[in-house]
């Protein structure tokens, strides 16, 4: 079998070229680090609990499978990049406070505790992801798959047809010939780092949007960051520091923070949501792995082993709300 070439260099690129190692089938990744990548902004958890609306996250159900993966690539890896978190949302108000009782009632009972002030997650991890790329790269260039730099769609196209192609571009992918016709719809997140001294309080905090908690590899590190639905113009990266800076305020253990480094990335999402796997409608072998947005951790391991099942066995039974062909209506008016 020819090695399956993947072009990505995000979290979703790096889950599927050790996921095809690890079922010894060898990966030709073709590595560029492109601006805006969500996977050099992101924060890194591994939450089942929607906050927001108070419901269970598209691919709560894939939890353990995901911190399975993250496990034992730490093992294959030879780098710890993953630890389990205490994961708070601190109530706005007592009306947000009764929502979530009714929440907890209905369907949450097994996966949050409510407490006085705040609810709290059961099960939530932190992965550092730029960690994770990192060693996974390494892995890569020791063994020859790596290959730095963007890869040509001629190029690639010309690969034979016994031979897949994995595009794992992340928002990218819409400026892309061969699946701009795929609806992305990108949204940012910022994210500030510093360094401070580790405190006793360990736990990821969310709060009217903001997240809040040190790195799962240095507790030294910090971080600070949020998710906005902007448009990838110019000029949103120095509103978002601005709000950020505003927003730390609410958080007394912050006051000490000095040396600021922000950073901004898109995520990849899809025009509704779900992620997106499958073929490209004029050819077969070339495969679009992508749009798992704000569920990348969680989602990233079971799509990549549902693109593994198609390298190795051809099987193209593909879970409908995942599948790549829900948009082919799109692909035949474009062309």
């Amino acid at each position: 079998m020819l090695a399956v070439r993947i072009v990505g260099n995000g979290l979703a690129a790096h889950v599927l070229a050790q996921t095809l190692l690890g079922r010894n089938i060898e990966v030709e990744l073709f590595a560029a680090d492109l601006p805006g990548s969500a996977s050099r902004a992101a924060w890194g958890l591994l939450n089942p609990v929607h906050l927001k609306t108070r419901t269970l996250t598209y691919g709560a159900n894939h939890f353990d499978k995901a911190m399975h993966f993250y496990r034992r690539a730490e093992q294959q890896l030879g780098q710890s990049f993953l630890k389990p978190v205490r994961l708070r949302h601190f109530y706005r108000d007592e009306q947000d406070a009764k929502m979530w009782m009714q929440a907890w009632q209905e369907n949450l009972h097994r996966h949050v505790v409510l407490k006085a002030n705040c609810v709290e997650v059961l099960q939530a991890g932190s992965l550092s992801i730029p960690t994770f790329i990192a060693a996974s790269e390494n892995a890569l260039k020791k063994a020859g798959m790596l290959r730095l730099g963007l890869a040509g769609e001629a190029e690639l196209l010309g690969s034979p047809k016994e031979q897949w192609v994995v595009w794992a571009q992340g928002h990218w992918a819409a400026q892309s010939g061969l699946f701009g016709w795929v609806p992305l719809r990108p949204s940012a997140g910022v994210q500030v780092e510093w360094k401070q001294e580790p405190s006793a309080f360990q736990a990821i905090v969310q709060h009217r949007g903001y997240f809040y908690g040190q790195d799962p590899v240095n507790s030294e590190t910090h971080r600070f960051g949020s998710t906005y639905s902007w448009s990838m113009e110019a000029g949103y990266q120095t509103e978002g520091e601005a709000e950020l800076r505003q927003a730390m305020a609410a958080f007394p253990e912050l006051k000490t923070a000095e040396n600021l480094h922000f950073r901004m990335g898109y995520r990849p999402a899809s025009g509704d949501r779900k992620p997106i796997l499958g073929p490209h409608p004029a050819f077969s072998n070339h495969l679009f792995f992508n749009g798992l947005g704000s569920k990348g951790l969680l989602m990233a391991p079971e799509m990549a082993e549902l693109t593994a099942n198609i390298c190795v066995h051809s099987n193209r039974e593909i879970p409908a709300e995942l599948d790549i062909r829900r948009f082919y209506k799109r692909y035949k008016s474009s062309t």
